[in-house]
């Protein structure tokens, strides 16, 4: 059986029955829901880039990717200025 801790929100698997006021038995249903909202919350965890590292081509292919619309002929520096405001 598995049971929730209504304050921290916790879930255990236990063989025993878990008796306290912090405590309810939670459904199938409602453990598979928990599992999905994690896995989606997990799925739009965001990811540092440095774009100082990066080549000009590669700047250009992540500005066309994330279409962000720049001037092909900048400098290096100004197509990073571009992304760092598209993002702000």
């Amino acid at each position: 059986m598995k049971y929730k801790n209504i304050k921290t929100g916790a879930i255990v698997d236990s063989p025993f029955k878990i008796v306290g006021e912090n405590w309810i038995e939670v459904t199938q249903e409602e453990t598979e829901g928990v599992k999905q909202k994690q896995e989606t919350e997990e799925e739009y965890v965001e990811e540092e880039i440095n774009l100082e590292q990066m080549t000009k081509a590669e700047l250009i292919d992540f500005a066309k990717e994330h279409n962000i619309k720049i001037n092909e002929k900048d400098t290096k520096a100004v197509i990073i200025e571009t992304i760092a405001k598209a993002f702000e």
